[in-house]
């Protein structure tokens, strides 16, 4: 744990990151694509009631030996079933830190953006060269609150990985996948 506290490796600067989690009631996609310094993001959720995208351009910011920090503009669309639908502007900074483990590797990701105030969290821990992670995550804004807990298996050497896991205050399971290539 000392090692993962002491070092910390620059986000690797091109990748992609696709995952789509299915639930009862709620499906969500997330994408991240990097080049170089430039971010873009995005995620759509489908809920009960409705749905929500936004999608984010930042910049990324290497403070060493802390992680990355990124920041830019956002967007946001959410369209109700029952309200009239909304298109907001406002501004996100991410900060991410990615570290080598005795048991495999670290992850920690926070995002807060203005647009209703959302914010995310994320830990995750590999667990050496098995494939296997686990991870837990805090999520919100000025409309919904979330925790999740969930594991995840990388298929072989590729980019392919399977995740379940399960929601706490929706109190639901969810399977889905992401496409890593970070």
């Amino acid at each position: 744990m000392a090692l993962a506290l002491t070092y910390a490796a620059p986000a690797r600067a091109d990748g992609e990151f696709f995952q789509l989690d299915i639930a009862e009631g709620a499906t969500d996609f997330s994408l991240a694509i990097a080049r170089g310094r430039l971010n873009l993001g995005g995620n759509y959720a489908r809920y009960d009631g409705g749905s929500s995208g936004s999608l984010s351009l930042l910049w990324s910011i290497p403070v060493d030996p802390l992680g990355t920090f990124k920041v830019g503009p956002s967007v946001a669309r959410i369209l109700s079933d029952t309200d009239p639908d909304r298109t907001r502007v406002g501004a996100k900074i991410t900060f991410e830190r990615w570290s080598p483990t005795e048991f495999g590797h670290l992850f920690l990701l926070g995002e807060y953006s203005t647009i209703d105030n959302s914010y995310f969290g994320l830990v995750q821990t590999g667990f050496g060269n098995s494939g296997f992670a686990a991870e837990l995550s805090v999520g919100g804004s000025d409309n919904y609150s979330a925790i999740t807990a969930a594991v995840s298996k990388r298929i072989g050497e590729g980019p392919l990985v399977l995740r379940a896991g399960y929601r706490f205050k929706a109190e639901t399971l969810f399977v889905g996948f992401a496409i890593n290539t970070f």
